[in-house]
Parts: C-alpha cells; structure tokens; sequence
C-alpha cells in the first residue's frame, strides 16, 4: 500500500480523531468511498493499519542502527537518539489515546504496547554497555520511565506550547541529559 495513504489517515486522524469518516478520507485522497474499501474493509484496519505503519518505519531505523556491527555502544547509543521518530505521526497517535481507549480498546492496546516499546533497543544498548563496563550503572527500569514519560510530555501540545520548546529540542535535550549527565567532569 502507498505510503501517501497513511499520511492522509493520519491527516483526517489529526483534524478529527476517531470521529473521521470514510468520506473524510476519500475527499483527502481525491477518490470514492467504494476505492478507500477496497484498500481497507473497515474503519478499525485503517487504523490499525495506519498505526502500525506509523511504528514499523521508528522500528525499522532504530533496527539499521542496532544491527551495526562497525559502531560502538556508545555511537549506536547516540545515534539511536538522534533517530528522532516523527514528531506529527506519533502525536496524532498519542492526543488520541482516550479516544482509541473508549471507542477502540483493541488498538488502544496495540498503540500503547508500540509506545512501551520504543526504548526497548536503548535499554539493550545501555544494559550490553554496563556489562561490559563501558557504561555506568543505572536503573534501567528508572531510564526507561523517564524516556517514555519525556516522550509523552513533547508530543503534548499544550506541554511544549506552555514551555515554548519544540518536540525535536526537547528529545535533544533530554539525549544530552542521558548520554552526557547533569555534573560536568572533574579535570585531570
């Protein structure tokens, strides 16, 4: 399926949430009703579908970069956070989360199971790294909820509006602060 189809679910997603309809879409596409059917048998599977193109496009990249095998954790660690996921695509996603936990529980699971994932490669990264002494000890757990929680906070508008800070600053800030720390290093 063209990619272009998902951008537009998420264009009418973004403007009116679940409450979109199948004619919403197809006047974005430029097409009938009767053509968007054919793609799609529901309502529910463009959705789904939309959400889980959203996510395999932040799997696959993060995925190039795990695998590797000429970088350095640290470097796959870097990188693994300028790897910046698409700050409209995954937003939509989330302001909409009450919505798909009213009207579509099922993939408001889904949703939220893709977005407890998202740091999963870090967190390999950064538990490899300790074991091999090249990183401090942290909690990983604790990081964990701390990525995950910074990451809700800048894809929510009125958060990043009310703190004048953009979603692409924020996410470099909070890298800087995970990978470079608060306290600055002791001279030689």
């Amino acid at each position: 399926m063209d990619n272009q189809v998902y951008l537009k679910i998420l264009k009418c997603f973004g403007a009116k949430g679940t409450r979109f309809t199948t004619e919403d879409l197809a006047r974005e596409l430029g097409t009938s009703k009767r053509t968007v059917y054919t793609y799609f048998s529901s309502k529910d599977e463009m959705i789904e579908k939309t959400i889980d193109f959203v996510f395999s496009q932040i799997i696959q990249s993060d995925t190039d970069i795990l695998e590797d095998e000429g970088l350095p954790i640290q470097e796959k660690i870097r990188l693994y956070f300028q790897n910046i996921p698409d700050a409209y695509s995954i937003g939509t996603i989330i302001r909409h989360m009450d919505d798909f936990q009213r009207y579509y529980p099922r993939l408001y699971e889904k949703a939220n199971h893709h977005l407890d994932r998202i740091w999963d490669g870090v967190i390999e990264l950064v538990e490899e790294g300790m074991n091999r002494g090249e990183l401090h000890k942290v909690d990983t757990v604790i990081l964990k909820l701390m990525l995950n929680e910074t990451l809700k906070k800048l894809l929510d508008y009125e958060f990043i509006a009310g703190h004048q800070v953009s979603f692409e600053s924020g996410i470099k800030a909070m890298s800087d602060i995970v990978l470079y720390g608060l306290i600055k290093a002791e001279p030689l």
